[in-house]
């Protein structure tokens, strides 16, 4: 009910000084061309974005008045997701808040900015896959962010804890004392510390602008015990990780034109992510400390009058803990997807989107007993109608053709019963809209 409670600030809100409204969206229908609903069509962990289906972040933002001393900002962003009311006739939705926090500056001579809360604390995204290669967390805590001339500094810390599998908190029901009947007590309680640091620095051109970033980020989890089966306490050792990684970029030559390259090397619990708890892959000790992660990515775009070329790609390489040499959760994947778009007018556009993503895991695959090395190839088409020229223009309202080429191995990947098996050929046809507007986390 939270986006209903907040319907009075965003019929008021642009009348109020010290209230900015935003929003990131996309909705679409689609079908699979044989009368069932079209169906995302991956084999590995990012792929294409044109099969997503709806999600909306609506942005209240209460800042400041121009009279006041002091700076701050605060931000609230409930998020939908899931099927729609109108599509399955269920009166839900999957709802989430993906920032709740307080931002301060002014507080001191120096160009800095305080802030308090829960948020999505990111940096720059592969947009054609959906992806932060590099710095992507959900984290509760606070920060600060140091911005002299050409340089900029950012610190977090945070905790979370996890509800899943009893591996971070756990309840147990035991009798009263001395009454009768049960009561809820906490048996598991452990969080997760989260910490980051970002330093980056500037070199602003004449034509070009570049910019270097190094990150890193501290995973810290502490050991616990929790009941198992027939009420036996089960030792939780401590877990920790860790991240190390380079971003260089470089935009300035035309309009929107900008190129990003990345590398990302996790460790231990860093290896997943930060709102995942590990499903397999355990040391004997029940640690996780020896898996790790290895990423490269690129993302780029360039504008040349009536036509764009967007990018991206990464290459990953992903160990898990337990020391199995022909383990199936141990692999190497890869994608690559162009789409290059003409712009018949300001408002007229029509993309074609190539991708061919690839996996090949050390294991065997327990649905055919055999080494597959899965590929999928997909095709594009996407006409649409946007505000100005530009790949990123939006808001955005488009039809799309997808086609999906499976390999045998690919078909192998998915389940006995799953519509994707039973074709080579995989089909989603749709039509929607995306936008960004005014967007807290999507400037």
């Amino acid at each position: 009910m939270l986006p209903l409670s907040l319907l009075p600030l965003v019929l008021v809100g642009p009348a109020r000084a010290g209230v900015e409204l935003g929003s990131y969206g996309r909705v679409q229908v689609s079908t699979d061309a044989r009368g069932g609903a079209g169906e995302p069509v991956n084999v590995v962990s990012h792929g294409s974005r044109l099969e997503q289906g709806p999600y909306l972040e609506l942005d209240v933002v209460f800042a400041n008045g121009e009279d006041e001393a002091l700076g701050y900002r605060v931000v609230v962003t409930p998020a939908l997701s899931g099927d729609l009311f109108h599509y399955d006739g269920q009166w839900d939705a999957d709802l989430a808040l993906r920032n709740l926090y307080l931002e301060v500056d002014g507080f001191s001579s120096a160009p800095l900015v305080a802030w308090a809360g829960a948020r999505m604390w990111r940096g720059d995204d592969i947009y054609l896959l959906d992806f932060w290669p590099l710095d992507d967390l959900n984290t509760v805590g606070g920060g600060l962010s140091y911005r002299p001339p050409d340089w900029a500094l950012d610190l977090h810390a945070g905790l979370n804890r996890l509800a899943a599998d009893d591996w971070m908190v756990q309840t147990e029901d035991v009798p009263l004392d001395g009454g009768v009947g049960t009561e809820e007590v906490l048996v598991l309680d452990r969080q997760r510390f989260l910490g980051s640091a970002r330093l980056g620095r500037t070199f602003e051109g004449q034509a070009l602008t570049f910019r270097l970033r190094a990150y890193g980020e501290l995973h810290l989890l502490p050991e616990g015990s929790r009941i198992a089966e027939d009420f036996v306490e089960e030792a939780l050792p401590a877990n920790r990780g860790t991240v190390l990684g380079l971003q260089a970029s470089a935009w300035g030559w035309a309009e929107d034109s900008f190129v990003h390259l990345w590398y990302r090397y996790a460790t231990g619990l860093a290896a997943w992510d930060e709102l995942e708890v590990p499903a397999s892959g355990y040391d004997t000790d029940w640690t996780v400390t020896d898996a790790s992660e290895h990423l490269v990515a690129l993302a780029g775009n360039h504008e040349a009058g009536p036509v764009g070329v967007m990018a991206g790609t990464y290459l990953r390489r992903f160990q898990d803990a337990d020391h199995n040499d022909v383990d199936v959760d141990d692999r190497w994947e890869a994608i690559a997807a162009l789409r290059p778009t003409v712009f018949f007018t300001d408002h007229l556009s029509l993309g074609l989107e190539a991708s061919h993503q690839w996996l090949r895991p050390d294991g065997l695959n327990p649905r055919s007993g055999a080494h597959d090395v899965p590929q999928i190839t997909k095709l594009a088409v996407l006409p649409a109608i946007q505000p100005r020229r530009g790949g990123f223009a939006r808001p955005q309202l488009r039809l799309q053709y997808v086609y999906s080429y499976l390999d045998d191995d690919a078909r192998w990947w998915f389940a006995q019963d799953d519509v994707r098996r039973r074709s080579h050929h995989q089909h989603f046809v749709g039509v929607g809209a995306e936008w960004w507007l005014n967007s807290a986390s999507y400037r």
